[in-house]
């Protein structure tokens, strides 16, 4: 009896050994930490999901954490952040106000470990195991939305195409939008970009920007928005100027409550959905393993340049939407 609880002590060990090093989101990181989120403005449906999330998973952790808001404000989080490593906090997870700030981010944290979201930095300031970007890889969300536009419109030799992009300043802006066009453009079909524009994430002006394109009298087969809320308001255009959006195909990215419901009620076509939920866990798995001086290189996600985790996106459309209803 008692070698027989001899071995099975031995295989709980071993296996809790592997579940440790294994590539798995669904554990938490080991060890404390005092977490610093500095993030920038409140008002954007994914970013305030995130960083609810965040804080979610760190209470659920038991992780001291505190949210300092800087606005739009660069120099603000720059400030926010030198104090951090005075008021005792270990690791500092950061949506970057301006992603072309992460280098003084990185000199204010003074050594601290940074976990970047939401807005990708320049990579020459990611390094592995010090500073890493946690989010989802913004090209397979523009090459799932154009690949949803060629299945839909697989008739048509050529096709009118209407984007609505996010904050010129944004890194998902650009890698989205060129995923779209790479595989659009690689379809053999005639692409013809009839509007572009920066909506800046807004479904107003979204909804203004389709209102204004509808007067000049040109055709448009699809609409491509970098995320849910200008896919909504470019719908909401669509029903002001008397256009049933059941019969152009519009992508959003986010699968945001408002988005699926969009979907559901037929007006959205397809989104996909970037998780909140796991990039927040995500986020706060790897602070936690920075600030407690482990690697991350066998975490889940885990590019191999050892300074990008990625949290997979989803496609959702009316077949599957019932399933991300919030």
């Amino acid at each position: 009896m008692k070698k027989k609880l001899s071995i099975l002590l031995c295989i709980v060990m071993i296996a809790s050994l592997f579940a440790g090093c294994g590539k798995s989101n669904g554990s938490t990181a080991s060890g404390s930490a005092n977490i610093l989120i500095a993030t920038s403005s409140e008002g954007d449906a994914f970013r305030d999901s995130l960083i609810s999330a965040i804080e979610s998973s760190c209470d659920k952790q038991g992780i001291s954490h505190d949210t300092e808001y800087a606005g739009e404000s660069a120099e603000k989080q720059v400030e926010i952040v030198k104090s951090a490593k005075e008021k005792g906090y270990t690791a500092i997870i950061c949506r970057l106000v301006d992603s072309d700030t992460a280098l003084q981010i990185e000199r204010a944290a003074d050594g601290l470990p940074i976990v970047f979201v939401n807005a990708l930095p320049d990579e020459l300031y990611l390094k592995a195991d010090q500073y890493v970007y946690v989010a989802s890889d913004d090209q397979v969300a523009g090459e799932y939305q154009a690949e949803y536009v060629l299945d839909k419109l697989s008739q048509k030799d050529e096709i009118n195409v209407m984007i609505l992009k996010g904050e010129k300043s944004h890194s998902a802006t650009k890698s989205r939008t060129d995923a779209v066009k790479n595989t659009l453009n690689a379809s053999g079909k005639k692409i013809n970009y009839v509007f572009e524009d920066y909506a800046d994430w807004s479904t107003d002006l979204a909804k203004e920007y389709f209102e204004i394109f509808n007067s000049t009298g040109r055709s448009v087969d699809c609409v491509i928005c970098n995320n849910d809320s200008m896919a909504i308001g470019a719908i909401d255009g669509m029903e002001e100027c008397g256009i049933d959006p059941a019969t152009v195909p519009v992508c959003g990215i986010d699968a945001t409550t408002d988005g699926c419901q969009y979907v559901k009620d037929g007006k959205m076509g397809f989104t996909v959905c970037q998780s909140a939920v796991n990039q927040g866990a995500a986020a706060v798995d790897v602070a936690v393993m920075l600030a407690n001086g482990k690697s991350i290189k066998d975490y889940s996600g885990v590019a191999d340049n050892g300074y990008m985790v990625w949290v997979d996106f989803e496609k959702v459309d009316a077949s599957n939407v019932d399933s991300y209803m919030k």
